[in-house]
């Protein structure tokens, strides 16, 4: 403890990064990782074809909940007729549980569902672990739903019953439990790194969609990469910008406001 490094003069870390869908993780892709108790984090992620505006509270060290309202703009709101040009919209709950604090050599491990009683659109459940090496995270995980598209892995509960092998296509009005769905139908390995430059105040972040862009109908855009890339700059302790490249085609642009009310971070 008594030996100093130069670590100790930048600036401090800042925090875990936020998704696309405003939950902790790199893009697409979920990470183990949570904000400290008592955080509370505004959003919006603006790419096309989907933008979400979301709020984050991290009400206990080891739960995070995320209410996110979303627009997609390939889909329309209704019949032309009720709603004429206009997208559709829809509101989505995620809730993530963690399971395993991170150890020297044990990764922290997180239980997430994503759009939970939703419309189905964003639907996934997963299983994420994520170890720190000095300034690279890395993460990977099991998905199932959306996150489980790529199906490149047989999906491990249909030993527990063949039911496990099928997944409902929901997508009504939203506000129902589908629990016959979860953690059902194809299911994927997904992964991603990040990397802490403290000096800088940036984060560099690379990750593998298997959400399946290309064949996912909630997307209907030109894919030409399954691979997204990108950073996260913190422009103060509580506010945090990001810009990736997405699907070798679009640029996705995200702003968060974070405040640990805890410690009171956020000035008056």
């Amino acid at each position: 403890l008594i030996f100093s490094s130069i670590e100790d003069y930048y600036p401090q870390d800042l925090g875990p990064s936020s998704s696309n869908y405003g939950e902790t993780g790199l893009f697409e892709m979920p990470t183990a990782r949570f904000m400290e108790e008592g955080s509370l984090k505004f959003g919006i992620s603006n790419s096309y074809p989907n933008e979400y505006t979301y709020i984050v509270a991290t009400p206990f060290s080891w739960l995070e909940t995320a209410y996110r309202y979303s627009e997609l703009k390939t889909r329309k709101y209704g019949p032309f007729g009720y709603s004429g040009n206009q997208t559709a919209k829809d509101k989505g709950f995620d809730l993530k549980v963690k399971l395993l604090n991170e150890r020297y050599y044990l990764p922290a491990v997180a239980l997430g569902l994503r759009d939970i009683a939703g419309t189905g659109f964003f639907s996934s459940e997963y299983l994420v672990a994520t170890k720190s090496l000095g300034n690279l995270d890395i993460s990977t995980g099991l998905g199932f739903g959306v996150l489980g598209l790529d199906n490149n892995i047989k999906n491990p509960f249909t030993a527990i019953s063949a039911n496990f092998g099928t997944r409902t296509s929901y997508s009504g009005g939203g506000g129902e439990f589908s629990y016959g769905n979860w953690f059902s139908g194809p299911a994927a390995l997904f992964g991603g790194i990040e990397y802490n430059l403290r000096k800088y105040k940036l984060k560099l972040i690379a990750e593998y969609d298997t959400s399946n862009p290309d064949t996912n109908i909630r997307v209907l855009s030109p894919v030409k990469s399954r691979f997204n890339f990108g950073l996260n700059y913190h422009l103060s302790d509580t506010f945090q910008i990001g810009l990736a490249y997405e699907r070798g085609t679009n640029y996705r642009l995200s702003f968060s406001l974070r405040g640990d009310f805890l410690k009171d971070t956020i000035s008056k």
